[in-house]
């Protein structure tokens, strides 16, 4: 196998939410589209949370003490909660970027024909966490055709046991600047290709041959988990050549990673009902989740008026079609808490912390009942 190409270092600008970039009126607006387009008789009722893996995957840093401020809009629509992920700018920019986390993709995964000149790839995930009905949408690098893999496939230089549909790509690539596209009036939707299974789907990160004795796995375990990605990749590279490409197989890690974290995922269960009782008890139905830096706990606070909504009127009412009242709870056995339908009235900003924030207790729960709610009662 020829030796891998010298890449250049990522170029040009990167917006910080594609989504709201290219459709800043209603980022989750096209998700919702595919998966109407996709499944006429999609069961919109039976949804609880429909988000994006950047919302939840803030919501978890938080619950795990990680300092890092966001935002989020939370909103019922029908018998559903919508977060969505709120920016300063829908145009905002990814600051200094640099090193090869956009080149090295670029250049050794391809877009199939008919997907062709496309800037990302959006997959709609579901699952159920917490009794939970969420439908998560998820950034995806890429999948592999030949799957069956080996549990932890380790390639260094030129041993062709790497997956070689993915290294071979890297010879003689050559990498432009990116050059992000804006929004475009209006929202067209086409049908084609074929279903790719979840098992084929991977995440690819890049980092420098120094950190090679790192454990870089561990740090990604949250977001496989969030996105449920059962395969990761992780190529190192020395000065843009990358020489060690390695191909592993994490569902196992990822299930690891869920039963030693036990206590936050139980915060995360708490946290994520909370929020929905409060947006079902607030007389809008909806207001923004904030967490500044430095700040131990979050606010809910009101949102403006000129504020859109996280979907049009039109798509709205087809989500409700079918659906239970809009302000019954979204689980039957979950009540709206006190605390919640208090401070809803009160039009003002509040500030919540794990002591008051939740009437149901997670303490004794697990992964083996799903984080139920109901253990230590």
């Amino acid at each position: 196998m020829p030796a891998p190409t010298k890449l250049s270092e990522d170029k040009g600008e990167f917006f910080r939410d594609i989504n709201a970039a290219r459709y800043p009126s209603y980022p989750l607006q096209p998700a919702v589209n595919a998966i109407l387009k996709t499944n006429e008789d999609f069961a919109c009722n039976e949804v609880d949370i429909f988000t994006c893996a950047s919302a939840m995957g803030n919501l978890l840093r938080f619950v795990r003490g990680v300092d890092k401020e966001f935002r989020i809009i939370v909103e019922v629509i029908g018998s559903t909660a919508f977060f969505l992920r709120r920016e300063n700018s829908p145009i905002e920019t990814i600051p200094n970027v640099r090193g090869y986390g956009h080149t090295f993709p670029e250049a050794s995964t391809t877009w199939e024909h008919g997907v062709k000149g496309s800037e990302t790839h959006q997959r709609m995930v579901q699952y159920t966490f917490s009794g939970l009905t969420c439908v998560v949408r998820v950034e995806v690098d890429g999948y592999l055709s030949n799957l069956p893999l080996r549990r932890d496939q380790h390639v260094a230089g030129g041993d062709t046991g790497v997956d070689e549909q993915l290294i071979s790509a890297l010879q003689g690539s050559a990498v432009t600047p990116h050059k992000p596209q804006g929004a475009k009036r209006g929202l067209s939707i086409q049908s084609g290709g074929q279903e790719v299974p979840q098992s084929a789907l991977f995440d690819l990160k890049t980092r420098s041959f120094r950190r090679k004795d790192t454990d870089i796995l561990d740090e990604e375990l949250p977001r496989l988990w969030v996105r449920q990605i059962p395969t990761f990749i992780l190529g190192f590279h020395e000065y843009g050549v990358f020489n060690d490409v390695r191909v592993q197989y994490v569902r196992e890690d990822v299930e690891r990673w869920e039963k030693a974290n036990e206590d936050s995922l139980r915060r995360f269960a708490s946290l994520l009902h909370t929020l929905i009782d409060f947006a079902i008890g607030h007389p809008d139905g909806r207001f923004e989740v904030v967490h500044e830096e430095g700040k131990s706990a979050i606010d809910l606070r009101d949102l403006d008026q000129d504020v859109g909504h996280v979907l049009p009127e039109e798509l709205k009412d087809r989500w409700v079609t079918g659906s239970t009242a809009a302000a019954k709870s979204i689980n039957s056995d979950r009540k709206l808490s006190a605390e919640a339908s208090d401070s809803s009235e009160k039009k003002t900003d509040l500030l919540i912390s794990w002591e008051s924030s939740s009437e149901e207790d997670f303490t004794a729960c697990s992964s083996t009942c799903g984080y139920c709610g109901h253990c230590g009662k």
